[in-house]
């Protein structure tokens, strides 16, 4: 056998167990063989690419479990408020962004309260005097809030009908809208984007995905909160980009979704809020706002009921729940719909589960139910200085609690949330070995266990992806060190040398192995 493609001289982490292989080569889009020392020479070839690893790992691609494909591509382009801590700083990017393009909208993401000095958001009157002549659309971080000035209110038809709606003291709406009501005016905006800008978008991550070693993605599109002609885009074209995704359609229609002959329905499906906007469904009060314990967005009934249907569509359902209120709404709706089914093997999801406690782990699985999270939020949120600290108290110290997952038999799965987060896999490996409480750190085989292999069990691709063996696809990353021999505190300084995809090397970084 002459093969297309063989990597040498690296130090594979195949995932499968296998200590001390050297080399692997890729016949007609699979891996051919694997092998130590110089066993590759009789694949040798006029028309193999060989390629040195120099002695540096040699990686499954990533599967990025938990990421918005179009929302990251469309918000690449948008002005990054993300690092403001004053409304003078938002003014100053904006007031720039207007001289820059005076005629354009300005489309704001990332601006976080927490990072701003008084804590509350630009109202409409501050936005007002930047500029009243184009919209101003502003999300915050987690987009569970936006801001507009008042052509901005005017030009995309707000719902004044819905919940959610901040006014002052004379009636007068301030700008600020939250709840029922920023969803909706995030759906109408997101659904005017013409299709073009889609295509041009996410063509332009698509090499910036392949540069960090993501090789399939699990996008997470449409329904609440986003755009339904996202999933149906996605659908269309999946096929056409060189990285691999797996459509998660946000949608209660599941006829819908039966007849895109669809295998999943959710993704960012939202059962609470976030821990930031106090929206989180909890069993106790907030730290900081005694008062509140965030809400459930369905009924126990209503989630039962859809729940149970999924389980008769025989549809794996992906659910997002932040809270510990709002797992055990999701737990008690499987529970009930497993035991009157009597259906399994579904390989359900819960996504995020920031707050899951070690009762819930081991009746999740006991169920087979797979917690897909995203280890980079405790870099953005974690610690004693930290939101979570300061929305929870002492409580911080229970969040995003890996290890105990792992510990109560469940499957963990890692991703992103992009845009919500840097996409960079390895900030979330990073964050996963380095989490700021001790207890809930895992060691760097389980956290590439999240990306790789666990990844790949999460969308029932394990016998495909998510390892190196011969046979499954050539799906390969060679780094640009020993990962092995890496400090723990340095793995988000990881950069990736080469990208294989199916045998072909879709990125070649300029400083790598040669």
């Amino acid at each position: 056998m002459e093969a297309d493609l063989l990597v040498t001289h690296g130090k594979l982490i195949t995932m499968e167990g296998d200590e001390g292989l050297q080399w692997l080569a890729v016949k007609d889009g699979l891996i051919a063989a694997m092998g130590r020392g110089e066993d590759y020479l009789p694949l040798v070839g006029e028309g193999t690419r060989l390629i040195h690893a120099q002695g540096a790992t040699v990686l499954p691609g990533i599967i990025d479990s938990h990421f918005h494909l179009v929302q990251t591509a469309m918000n690449e382009k948008s002005l990054d408020l993300s690092g403001c801590h004053s409304v003078e700083e938002v003014g100053a990017l904006i007031q720039r962004q207007v001289e820059k393009r005076p005629n354009d909208g300005i489309f704001g993401v990332g601006l976080s309260n927490e990072f701003l000095k008084n804590g509350n958001y630009p109202k409409r009157q501050v936005l007002d005097a930047l500029s009243n002549e184009v919209p101003i659309w502003i999300n915050s971080n987690d987009y569970q809030v936006s801001m507009l000035n008042t052509y901005g209110m005017l030009y995309y038809k707000i719902p004044y009908r819905l919940e959610g709606i901040e006014y002052d003291e004379k009636g007068v709406a301030t700008g600020i809208f939250r709840g029922k009501a920023n969803a909706a005016l995030r759906t109408g905006i997101l659904d005017s984007y013409p299709n073009g800008k889609r295509m041009e978008n996410i063509s332009r991550l698509m090499n910036n995905l392949i540069r960090v070693g993501i090789t399939t993605v699990n996008a997470m599109e449409g329904g609440y909160m986003y755009s339904d002609k996202d999933a149906h885009f996605i659908y269309e074209h999946m096929e056409e980009f060189p990285v691999e995704l797996t459509l998660f359609y946000q949608s209660l229609n599941l006829d819908l979704v039966e007849e895109m002959q669809l295998r999943r329905v959710g993704g960012s499906f939202y059962i609470d809020g976030t821990i930031g906007a106090r929206t989180a469904a909890l069993t106790a009060s907030y730290a900081d706002a005694p008062e509140e314990m965030g809400s459930l967005i369905f009924s126990q009934g209503e989630l039962d009921e859809f729940v149970a249907s999924c389980y008769r569509h025989r549809l794996q359902l992906s659910l997002y729940a932040i809270g510990d209120r709002a797992i055990d709404s999701v737990l008690k709706a499987h529970q009930r719909a497993l035991y009157y089914t009597g259906i399994g093997g579904l390989r359900h999801r819960i996504e995020h589960s920031c707050l899951v406690r070690p009762d819930q782990v081991e009746r999740a699985a006991e169920m087979g139910l797979i917690f897909s999270m995203s280890p980079t939020y405790e870099l953005y949120w974690g610690g004693p200085e930290g939101m979570y600290h300061r929305r929870l108290g002492e409580g911080y110290r229970r969040t995003n609690p890996l290890r105990s997952v792992i510990r109560g038999g469940a499957i963990l799965c890692g991703g992103s949330d992009s845009d919500i987060c840097d996409y960079n896999p390895f900030l979330g490996i990073h964050a996963a070995v380095n989490h700021p409480v001790e207890e809930n750190r895992i060691d760097l085989m389980e956290a590439l266990a999240m990306y790789t292999i666990n990844g790949a069990y999460a969308i029932f691709r394990e016998e495909e992806l998510g390892s190196l063996a011969v046979g499954k696809q050539g799906d390969v990353l060679v780094l640009d060190r020993d990962l092995l021999q890496t400090d723990p505190e340095s793995l988000r300084e990881v950069t990736v040398a080469y990208t294989i995809k199916s045998g072909a090397v879709v990125y070649e970084g300029g400083d790598g192995p040669c």
